[in-house]
């Protein structure tokens, strides 16, 4: 057992003296986690090619802005994907939208350069794409990690026009552990007025959220590590500051605290971003319920919730690492408003996911 179970919550503490799985069990699951990861390396080594190829030589000149520093930590650096089908260089325009995308890695690893297809695939489709990197366990914890997104979305909204995008139309987006920042930064910060301390920094506008395959119940992901034989390796327990911060830090036990239908833009200085969620149906790192227990929460938080500012969409036969590989490699776009329903079943598939991403933000 890990050390410190005895700083989990009476009724989780129990839960997990009834999961956790023997010591010889936990070494067979590195043993096969080892494994899985040789053949992962294996599979990625012509996406890994092509993603260098494009990074360091075949992309167009000027649209694509490598290692801006963001702010004052190490990490703090991102690269600004262009769609060069805007010409801005010429013409000077700052009208296109904006997505910062926050990497996964279970809050320890991870790096921009892994995302380089997902920021060439979204340019190519008109949006203005900055990737990050932000500090990680155990240089860093959860606190950290939410004021690098904090000073990256300052940074995006008083910069990015300089790179031909519009600050009025600026998205969060996340994969896995970077799904859960965001919603952490957002459900915290975006949910309640102002107060007094808070009063002389401006919250920047955010067009809406995207958590992609996101654990946003931490004591609920702790047992699912545990379940699969992994809570004593994963930088999760260590990233959240211990068992006893769990539910500080979870989006889904924050928004349980705020009274039903309170969150209401008419008494926000700043507007309450729609939350867009996807995931995938047979993921087996993040299940789909930390994703549905959420959107039932936000849905009863919120005072007015529609399809445009709350939306959940499960993916069939769609893994964890899948998701983020398929929005890198989709290349069919069919211009149709994802809200009025899905008609085509044929689109309803692994290859929609990108195509539905473009149609929220650009629909």
């Amino acid at each position: 057992m890990i050390e410190d179970f005895n700083e989990l919550s009476p009724i989780y503490r129990e839960k997990y003296r009834l999961t956790v799985l023997p010591k010889w069990r936990k070494k067979l699951v590195i043993l096969k986690m080892i494994l899985l990861e040789v053949i992962f390396l294996i599979q990625v080594t012509f996406r890994t090619i092509k993603s260098i190829l494009y990074y360091f030589f075949t992309h167009k000149k000027g649209y694509l802005v490598k290692d801006i520093k963001y702010g004052p930590n190490d990490r703090n650096h991102c690269d600004i994907y262009i769609p060069s089908s805007s010409n801005y260089l010429l013409n000077n325009k700052k009208d296109l939208p904006v997505v910062i995308f926050m990497h996964g890695g279970s809050w320890g690893f991870g790096h921009k350069l892994q995302y380089i297809l997902l920021g060439k695939k979204l340019s190519e489709r008109g949006i203005v794409t900055m990737v990050i990197n932000y500090r990680l366990t155990p240089k860093g914890n959860i606190d950290d990690m939410l004021e690098d997104i904090d000073t990256a979305t300052s940074f995006c909204y008083e910069n990015i026009e300089n790179y031909g995008g519009d600050k009025n139309k600026i998205y969060l987006m996340g994969h896995s552990a970077g799904g859960h920042i965001i919603s952490q930064y957002v459900v915290v910060n975006y949910s309640k007025p102002i107060d007094n301390e808070q009063k002389n920094k401006k919250r920047v506008p955010l067009s809406g959220i995207f958590p992609l395959s996101a654990p946003l119940h931490i004591n609920d992901h702790f047992l699912f590590e545990t379940k699969r034989g992994v809570e004593h390796i994963s930088p999760m327990r260590p990233a959240m500051k211990g068992p006893k911060y769990f539910d500080e830090y979870s989006p889904s036990a924050v928004l349980e605290k705020i009274k039903d239908k309170s969150i209401r833009d008419e008494k926000l200085s700043t507007p309450f971003p729609s939350f867009y969620i996807l995931h995938g149906v047979d993921d087996a790192t993040v299940p789909l319920s930390s994703s549905t227990k959420f959107f039932s929460i936000l849905m009863r938080k919120l005072a007015n919730p529609t399809a445009r500012t709350l939306f959940l969409k499960a993916y069939p036969k769609i893994k964890h690492i899948d998701f983020i590989f398929n929005v890198c490699d989709d290349n069919l776009i069919i211009e149709r408003n994802i809200f009025n329903g899905i008609e085509d079943d044929d689109n309803n598939n692994a290859e929609s996911i990108l195509n539905d991403i473009i149609n929220i933000i650009k629909y």
